[in-house]
């Protein structure tokens, strides 16, 4: 018996693709948004039917939610390194207000995501739960779509959930550890600041696709898990592996070079300290996560072809 019907946002990008993969593996019809044809052939390629549209084509996002069994939020109208995400956080509220439109009434679970990112570091170093009190950085901005979609649970009776993805979601020669390994193949090394101490979570892409399909499948409304593996890898040890992949040197730098030469968000990027612990999505929907270690990965899986190309 099939699993159901999935509408899918973000079905085109990285953990979208992946998290289609498994789900029509499992049994799932996917619906799945598309802005273009390129996107389109994606998305049958992965075995979803796709639907024209974007986060601002609202009558979709209702009657495709309403059709659907469970709904996958995984777009924004931020694109990194363009604008600001207040500019986005209208859209990105009013898509899931749409979206909860087809949704009222019903048990069925819109799970849409965030980053852990957006929880304040532990001030003794140890990790942070789905409790831990918000990052008090005015950068901190994308938190209020995490909270205007759970404010949907008490207003409006949807079973609304969050997932927070990790900063380094990796896996399969993509995202963010390919793009490094290409700015550092540009800038002749990564820099960390303050000696790369700071330790970062990382998570599997295919452990963080299954996640949110477990939420989908048991979460609660409210809920609100972390999309983390592994809180023990240092950026510094992350950068290194990088580097070495490429042929570059490590470099290290103060936290005012890095504002000067990167900007605002880029320097509080590379300083955090961030350490999602995946426990509660472990003990309440039965979470395993078993992708390859992120430093494995970059020295000797997904990411060496990545690593040669870049060297010619």
């Amino acid at each position: 018996m099939s699993p159901g019907r999935l509408f899918v946002t973000g079905g085109t990008g990285y953990i979208g693709g992946v998290l289609i993969e498994l789900a029509v593996a499992d049994g799932y019809k996917v619906h799945a948004l598309s802005r273009s044809g390129d996107g389109d052939a994606r998305l049958r390629t992965l075995g979803a039917e796709p639907v024209r549209g974007d986060l601002t084509s609202l009558d979709v996002l209702r009657s495709e939610s309403k059709e659907a069994d469970a709904v996958i939020n995984l777009a924004t109208a931020y694109v990194f390194g363009q604008g600001k995400y207040e500019d986005a956080l209208p859209i990105d509220n009013a898509a899931v207000d749409a979206m909860c439109d087809g949704l009222v009434g019903t048990n069925k679970p819109l799970i849409t995501t965030s980053g852990t990112l957006s929880a304040q570091a532990d001030p003794n170093g140890n990790e942070t739960n789905e409790e831990a009190p918000p990052e008090p950085s005015h950068l901190n901005v994308r938190i209020q779509a995490e909270y205007h979609a759970l404010a949907q649970v008490k207003a409006r009776g949807v079973r609304v959930m969050v997932i927070r993805m990790a900063p380094f979601t990796y896996g399969r020669g993509g995202s963010g550890i390919a793009r490094f390994m290409g700015m550092a193949k540009n800038m002749g090394g990564l820099p960390t600041v303050n000696g790369g101490k700071n330790r970062t979570t990382a998570v599997h892409v295919d452990d963080a696709a299954r996640l949110v399909l477990l939420a989908a499948e048991k979460g609660e409304a409210g809920d609100v898990f972390n999309a983390g593996s592994q809180t023990e890898v240092t950026m510094g040890a992350l950068f290194s592996a990088i580097n070495s992949a490429v042929g570059v040197p490590n470099k290290d730098i103060t936290y005012d070079e890095a504002f000067a030469g990167f900007g605002e968000n880029i320097a509080w990027f590379l300083r955090a300290e961030n350490r999602a612990s995946g426990a509660k999505a472990e003990k309440k929907l039965g979470w395993q996560p078993k992708g390859t270690p992120v430093l494995e990965d970059i020295n000797s899986g997904s990411y060496v072809p990545v690593a040669n190309a870049l060297l010619g």
